[in-house]
């Protein structure tokens, strides 16, 4: 015998553990009418029915009830057939904090995918701590400095580097040709607790400009957009901006003012016990690539 539509036989088995068109609909993501339709074709080609329709409500027949518990464990069958080869494909689970994600990590991945094609990368982001990571069953962790839990090795990715940036609107008419001028620009701060600019300030041993003063962000991200639009100076990370500093978004004022700190560079971290394997390896190599491009 031909087997059914798979549609036909998933609208029916839907519908039938419902008992409702309307619900079996939402479930599949389609019309009510489609459900009805499917469910109908299935009674024609059987020559049986399948429900009885009342006006607000269906009814299993007979044949409906005996047809149900084997469909109900054909699809239970083959979604777990599913999951069991899926299973088997490599992934690569990673934690990264949200910017480095989003303005280094992620813009770069395509051309990872495109030379490995067999492994899916799972990308987890959040302001993590430690106990988080090593709990978490990652297989890469990204953050800032060489230090790292025993049993974990560490990777160096990219150097983090810290400067004055602002949109090249914010100075027509003015300039920041002295540390001293930034006395008379709006400060944006990408941490809370200010501490990107008292650092910077301290460094260069600027006394005349008010660290504490400005707007706040909770996020990079938050004071790189102000910074965009023209609204203040704020601390830029370069290695993080180099969309918005390649399409001249924003500029650096002070270009020979740059702080390497070398405790906050970004590294690589995975558990001791995965770091050579295959997809593992096949990522780090990749990546210490990419970042010398």
């Amino acid at each position: 015998m031909r087997l059914p539509s798979l549609n036909a036989l998933r609208a029916f088995e839907a519908a039938a553990r419902h008992q409702s068109f309307a619900r079996a609909a939402a479930e599949l993501h389609v019309t009510e009418g489609a459900v009805s339709r499917h469910v109908k074709l299935l009674e024609e080609e059987l020559g049986l029915p399948l429900f009885i329709r009342r006006p607000r409500q269906v009814e299993l027949t007979e044949h409906g009830r005996k047809l149900l518990p084997t469909l109900t464990r054909a699809f239970k069958s083959i979604a777990q057939g599913f999951a069991d080869v899926a299973a088997e494909a490599p992934k690569l689970r990673l934690l990264s904090q949200p910017s480095f994600s989003i303005r280094w990590l992620i813009p770069r991945l395509d051309r990872f995918r495109a030379s490995h094609p067999g492994i899916t990368v799972n990308i987890t982001t959040g302001l993590y701590e430690w106990p988080e990571a090593i709990g978490g069953g990652y297989d890469l962790v990204f953050g800032c400095g060489p230090d790292c839990p025993e049993g974990f090795e560490a990777m160096f990715v990219v150097p983090a580097t810290m400067t004055p940036v602002c949109s090249p609107r914010l100075l027509k008419g003015r300039s920041i040709g002295a540390p001293g001028d930034l006395a008379g620009f709006n400060l944006l701060h990408t941490t809370p607790d200010r501490r990107d600019w008292k650092i910077w300030l301290e460094e260069f041993s600027v006394g005349d400009v008010d660290a504490m003063s400005g707007e706040t962000f909770p996020v990079l991200d938050m004071a790189i957009q102000a910074a965009v639009m023209g609204q203040g100076v704020a601390m830029g990370e370069l290695t993080l901006l180099g969309h918005e500093m390649a399409s001249g978004e924003l500029v650096c004022p002070l270009p020979d003012m740059a702080l390497r700190r070398a405790s906050e560079d970004y590294y690589v971290y995975g558990p001791a016990v995965r770091w050579n394997k295959p997809r593992v390896q096949a990522f780090r190599k990749w990546l210490e690539a990419t970042a010398k491009d």
